[in-house]
C-alpha cells in the first residue's frame, strides 16, 4: 500500500486522492464498487477526518466516485458526459481528468484592465477599478463546447502570472485553490439565451443560436468574492445538471457507511 509523504509540499488530501485513483484504474476498484469510507481512510493512512472528506469530494469532482449520503463513496461510471454545478467544480474539470475525454483550453485574453461595470459590481468592487480578466474557449472531444470569461480582483490576477493555467494546462479553480483561494461558497445562475455574435462565432455557431448563460460568483471562506465569471455553454455538447441534496445532522456531504 503506497503511503503518505509527510515530506512533500503537496497537500495531504491529494496524494489520498492519487492513490485512490490508481486503485480504481488499476482495478482494484470497479464501476460500482463502493471505495473505503471516511473511518477506515483515516485509520489506514493516519489522517483527519476533514482531509479524507475533501479527497473524496475531490474525487467526485472528477467523477471517479459518485457519494452517496449515508452509504459511502462508490466508483463511478466514466461514460456519463455532465457538468454537475457543484459548488467548488469548475466547468469540465472533472472531465480533464478522464482518460475518456479529451479537453483543449485555448486562453484568448488574459491581462489586467478597467473591469466592465457588471463584473465590478458582481466581485463588489467600485467602478472602473482595474482587474484581470481571463478568457477562454474549451473543446470537448474536438468540439467547441464554452466560452468563458472570469474576472477577478488585480491581487488575485497576480497570482497567475507565470502559471500553467494562463497556457490553457491547468484548472483555474486548483490553481487559485493552491494560492489559498478555495471555493467556501459560490451562487450560480443558468439561463437560455442566443449567442451573442462574438461567442457564436468561437463556438461555431450561428449568431443568436440558443446557448447555456451560466453566471457564478465564488467566496472564500471569509466571504470575499475572489472570482466572477461569465459563460456561454453548447448544450448539444455538454450537459448542465444541477447536484442538490440533503445537508446531514453534522453539516457534512458525505455518509460514512461503514
Amino acid at each position: 500500500m503506497q503511503n503518505i509523504d509527510r515530506t512533500s509540499a503537496e497537500p495531504y488530501y491529494l496524494q489520498l486522492a492519487r492513490i485512490i485513483e490508481a486503485d480504481i484504474k488499476t482495478g482494484k476498484y470497479a464501476i460500482g464498487d463502493r471505495v473505503p469510507g471516511e473511518t477506515e481512510l483515516c485509520r489506514s493512512f493516519d489522517l483527519a477526518r476533514s482531509t479524507v472528506r475533501e479527497t473524496l469530494r475531490a474525487l467526485e469532482q472528477q467523477r471517479l466516485i459518485k457519494l452517496v449520503p449515508r452509504r459511502g463513496a462508490f466508483v463511478a461510471d466514466p461514460a456519463e458526459n455532465q457538468w454537475k454545478l457543484q459548488v467548488t467544480q469548475g466547468f469540465l474539470e472533472t472531465e480533464a481528468h478522464s482518460p475518456d475525454r479529451t479537453i483543449e483550453t485555448s486562453v484568448l485574453r488574459a491581462e489586467f484592465e478597467a473591469l466592465p461595470d457588471f463584473a465590478s459590481e458582481g466581485l463588489g468592487l467600485p467602478r472602473g477599478e482595474s482587474g484581470f480578466v481571463l478568457e477562454r474557449l474549451r473543446h470537448m472531444d474536438g468540439k467547441a463546447a464554452m466560452h468563458s470569461t472570469n474576472y477577478l480582483p488585480a491581487d488575485i490576477g497576480a497570482l497567475l502570472i507565470g502559471k500553467p493555467v494562463l497556457e490553457g494546462k491547468a484548472s483555474l479553480n486548483q490553481t487559485l485553490a493552491s494560492a489559498g483561494f478555495s471555493i467556501f461558497a459560490a451562487r450560480r445562475e443558468v439561463a437560455a439565451v442566443g449567442a451573442p455574435a462574438e461567442v457564436a462565432t468561437q463556438l461555431g455557431l450561428a449568431r443568436g443560436a440558443p446557448v447555456l448563460f451560466v453566471q457564478s460568483k465564488s467566496r472564500s471562506e471569509a466571504g470575499r468574492v475572489f472570482d466572477f465569471y461569465r459563460s456561454f455553454v453548447r448544450s448539444d455538447v455538454v450537459t448542465v445538471s444541477v447536484d442538490a441534496e440533503a445537508q446531514t445532522d453534522d453539516n457534512s456531504t458525505v455518509g460514512d457507511a461503514e
